[in-house]
């Protein structure tokens, strides 16, 4: 095949589920190769890579989770220094958040050796955002980033507060940049001419998950210390973690309950 007919059969197998084999080890194998693959872009290969992360984190595949969050840590710095461009698949806010989302499951899948160090480099990539650079696809973002912030909440509850404001600062933001610029064209031409009509976007129930993550780290913000803290951190712990099947969701919530800076919460 061409060049472009293969990067673009390259792109399909990324960001389409549901073009690839059933098989996960052949998933993974091509994955992998299309990490490195000459004819896609290093957001491809940096997605290719989130996207075999995703699968080792579904199937709760304990020595393979080790081994990816090791891969994942490596390759963080990378990751980071990615320039800021414009489109879902070459918004650096939205692959930061991506990989830092996927990332810290693995890491607390497999043992948490890195949740705080995850969790510092999130509050520190959220704290240098920088609104001017925010897309409209920032209201997409908001999902992995309010994950993000609440899988750090559990390492470091002693910030919930600050935590908690900057959610609500994201997708309030995300929200208020979403908005179609060109609103007299919108109204004219595209908006239908009566409510019944209207269709909740694709989006809309993935925002409904985010508001319910804000209101959770809400709780865990006005909580009470003790048993209360406690209850409402568990209640972020059920909302944030990866849950693609209630076996990952399980574990995960497992793997959170047994380290010590969310079990001796004071």
């Amino acid at each position: 095949m061409t060049r472009r007919h293969r990067r673009e059969m390259a792109r399909r197998f990324i960001y389409k589920k549901g073009i690839r084999p059933k098989d996960l080890a052949e998933q993974l194998l091509v994955l992998e190769a299309l990490e490195k693959d000459e004819t896609l872009t290093s957001f491809d290969h940096f997605y290719a890579l989130i996207a075999g992360a995703h699968k080792i984190c579904e199937q709760v595949d304990l020595p393979r989770a080790k081994e990816r969050a090791e891969k994942m840590w490596l390759h963080w710095p990378n990751v980071r220094s990615m320039p800021v461009g414009y489109g879902l698949r070459k918004d650096r806010t939205h692959l930061v958040f991506s990989y830092l989302n996927v990332a810290m499951n693995l890491d607390i899948l497999s043992g948490g050796r890195r949740s705080n160090q995850w969790a510092e480099i999130v509050l520190q990539e959220v704290e240098k955002l920088n609104p001017r650079q925010m897309t409209p696809y920032l209201f997409n973002s908001n999902s992995n980033i309010v994950k993000a912030l609440g899988l750090a909440a559990l390492s470091f509850p002693q910030d919930v507060d600050r935590i908690h404001d900057i959610s609500l600062k994201l997708v309030s933001y995300g929200i208020e940049i979403n908005n179609p610029v060109f609103w007299w064209f919108f109204s004219r031409f595209r908006a239908p001419s009566h409510m019944t009509e209207v269709k909740p976007r694709a989006g809309f129930g993935s925002h409904l998950n985010t508001m319910r993550r804000v209101f959770a780290l809400e709780e865990a913000r006005y909580s009470r210390l003790g048993p209360d803290r406690q209850r409402a951190l568990h209640k972020v712990a059920d909302l944030c973690v990866a849950q693609a099947n209630p076996v990952q969701k399980q574990a995960l919530i497992g793997a959170v309950e047994k380290r010590s800076t969310f079990s001796d919460l004071p």
